[in-house]
């Protein structure tokens, strides 16, 4: 019995200790600025949100400017994006405070914050930004009224942390790596600037000899595009009908199902054809030039928030030549919408990497 009481009373301690230590983590009058702005810091470190809050102004008006130039205006809305922050694991942020003035009613605080968070690859993201938080004295205590976040550095690692990668280069490994086939699009108009912004970064594709074979037949009229998809609905059928002789309703059937894909398929408000001319310098590598310029089409449009597809099945390309009256030198490459979708699909499993990778040579078949 007096193990227990013992341990009892060590834990009641401990308890009022902590209650106590937790106490002092709260702003109260007569406390200096740089006193709150470590009682700032410490509650985020600790992702203490009441600590935090009892730094913060109680009016409703508030200036965030974040790492990624978004502002906040509102103390509900700060309040709400550290409670997201909050529930993140497996970060910490060392502050380094640079300078602190306090004036008779306002002050204010410049440091750096060094973010770091593991990533899921085993990794780390690395943020290090410059602090700037304003105070405003509040009923003799000092409270943050704005609060502006300028970057320094943002990169992530590997789980070899001399390996870096910068923000931008680990932007560009997510867009194509969220590339997606859409095939249901929304009725949204694509800006002409983002349609030759994509087309551009298409034309800078590699090519055989710098020939840049390439020619992109671009489609918004939704009359013309109404009418191609009932020509496409006769050209599939019959492309079905050849080599079978299905019945009434298994033709029936064949053309209301083509008919809800070619609905989707073709409900974006713009097509690009990717052509590629047969008469330029080395004729033997267009199909290569072409779909690498297909390629980067779809990523630019990814980046930029349009999904794409590399669609032929449904576009034959003699049917696609008389439609569109193309000239016989070109090639259709691909037709691909560019729109935003309806819903971005799901990511298909994909192979494993050391599944398809092979360094220096295949083994011979004795090996």
């Amino acid at each position: 019995m007096k193990k227990i009481s013992i341990g009892l009373a060590i834990l009641l301690v401990s308890l009022i200790f902590h209650s106590l230590l937790m106490a002092a983590e709260e702003n109260e009058p007569g406390l200096s600025l740089k006193e709150t702005f470590q009682i700032y810091v410490r509650s985020i470190q600790s992702s203490d949100l009441k600590g935090l809050f009892s730094t913060v102004t109680e009016n409703q008006k508030f200036f965030f400017l974040t790492s990624t130039g978004v502002l906040i205006d509102t103390r509900n809305g700060y309040l709400k994006f550290h409670e997201d922050w909050f529930k993140e694991k497996d970060w910490e942020m060392p502050v380094e405070l640079l300078e602190a003035y306090e004036g008779k009613e306002y002050g204010y605080t410049v440091a750096i914050f060094h973010y770091r968070s593991k990533t899921l690859q085993g990794g780390m993201y690395i943020l290090d930004s410059y602090f700037t938080l304003v105070f405003h004295k509040e009923e003799g205590m000092w409270k943050v009224v704005a609060d502006v976040c300028t970057p320094i550095n943002r990169y992530y690692t590997e789980a070899n942390s001399e390996i870096k990668y910068t923000s931008d280069q680990a932007y560009l490994f997510d867009i194509i790596k969220s590339r997606r086939t859409v095939r249901k699009f929304k009725s949204k108009a694509v800006p002409k600037e983002h349609i030759l912004k994509i087309l551009d970064a298409a034309r800078f594709a590699p090519t055989a000899g710098n020939q840049q074979p390439w020619k992109f037949l671009v489609i918004q009229d939704r009359e013309k595009l109404d009418k191609l998809q009932n020509e496409a609905l006769f050209w599939y059928l019959d492309e079905y009908k050849k080599g079978r002789k299905p019945s009434g309703e298994e033709l029936a059937k064949t053309r209301e199902s083509l008919r809800k894909v070619l609905d989707n398929v073709l409900s974006a408000p713009v097509y690009v054809a990717v052509l590629v001319d047969s008469k330029a310098k080395y004729p033997d590598y267009i199909l290569y030039d072409g779909t690498l310029a297909a390629g980067y089409l779809m990523v630019a449009a990814r980046a930029l928030g349009y999904g794409t597809g590399f669609f032929t099945s449904f576009f034959p390309e003699a049917k696609i030549r008389e439609f569109f009256n193309m000239p016989d030198q070109y090639k259709l490459i691909c037709f691909t919408p560019i729109g935003i979708p309806d819903e971005w699909p799901d990511t298909p499993t994909k192979k494993k990497l050391e599944d398809i990778i092979i360094f220096e040579s295949f083994r011979k078949a004795n090996d």
